[in-house]
């Protein structure tokens, strides 16, 4: 048997088991199925000390005010929040093959209101804050054909059923490597721009206050759009109660200025990002993923001096 046919086995096994896991854990009754990731998120976050101790040193410096108890509290609920994730990639997908409509479980009304004079192309950020596959679809649905940046699945059967069912939307997601050429190049066609830009950047990020301390953050959009002049919407998809409803909360949309200073341009509009950011995480903070190690990437002597760029 050659290696190529083995591969094609296996990737119709494996298509074929994630196709059933997606159905059942879709079908779950939803009260279970949430309740259930609710719990597993509260024990994983008891047990595994390394990534508790990443989300209390991050809340302590989103909520200085707040005491120890507060902050495992928040970081608990925060957890549970991310293990319900994977039930909503699932109900979403199949929502989407059979032909729904979002709107039946997100509030769409806030972003509708807020896109209605906004001129395309535009780039849609937002964080990893309660359900971020459905933000990327529902903004896909109302605002038009749309370009996100995601890991990409090496799996091609499993891929291609992924984006055509993304594709119902308008949802048109590319790998990591490479991708943000093709996203630029849809952009400069007129469609939308999506992107989570809410996670340190070990390579080439720009140093900026993120809750107060210094983080390296993702500069491509930022960058992107102070050279075209496209603005920058901001929207996430808050859980409502605990299952498969969602409200699009927005912030201010604003458009990077462009003064010929290339440097002090992209830093102000990284600050200019991370304020937005902090004021959607701040609205449902027990949604948010404060396990991820936020400030792990620091800047150099020389770049805290000069206010220079994350190079390695």
């Amino acid at each position: 048997m050659s290696e190529s046919h083995r591969i094609r086995i296996r990737d119709r096994i494996i298509y074929v088991a994630a196709r059933l896991v997606i159905g059942v854990t879709a079908s779950v009754p939803e009260w279970l199925g949430y309740r259930v990731a609710a719990m597993l998120g509260h024990i994983w976050f008891r047990m595994d000390g390394r990534r508790q101790r990443y989300a209390l040193s991050f809340l302590r410096e989103a909520y200085p005010d707040l005491g120890e108890r507060e902050h495992l509290r928040l970081g608990r609920a925060a957890t549970a929040s991310l293990f319900k994730v994977p039930l909503d990639m699932a109900r979403l997908t199949r929502l989407l093959a059979r032909g729904g409509d979002l709107r039946d479980v997100v509030d769409c009304s806030a972003l509708d209101r807020e896109i209605d004079n906004v001129p395309r192309p535009f780039f849609a950020l937002s964080g990893h804050l309660g359900g971020w596959e459905v933000c990327a679809a529902a903004v896909a649905a109302l605002a038009g054909p749309a370009h996100g940046i995601a890991r990409i699945t090496k799996n091609p059967l499993l891929n291609g059923w992924l984006a055509r069912t993304r594709a119902a939307v308008g949802l048109n997601i590319y790998p990591r490597r490479g991708g943000f050429r093709d996203l630029a190049r849809a952009m400069d066609g007129g469609d939308v721009g999506l992107q989570v830009v809410d996670q340190n950047q070990r390579l080439r990020g720009v140093f900026a206050p993120f809750f107060g301390k210094v983080a390296s953050c993702e500069r491509a959009a930022a960058s992107l759009a102070i050279r075209r002049g496209y603005p920058l919407v901001f929207t996430a998809a808050v859980r409502k109660g605990i299952g498969f409803r969602f409200e699009l909360i927005v912030e201010p949309t604003f458009t990077p200025e462009r003064t010929g200073d290339k440097a002090a341009d992209l830093h102000r509009a990284v600050v200019e990002i991370n304020d937005r950011l902090e004021r959607m995480i701040r609205r449902a903070p027990e949604q948010y993923v404060w396990i991820h190690d936020r400030y792990r990437t620091q800047p150099s002597d020389d770049e805290r001096a000069g206010g220079g760029a994350a190079d390695a």
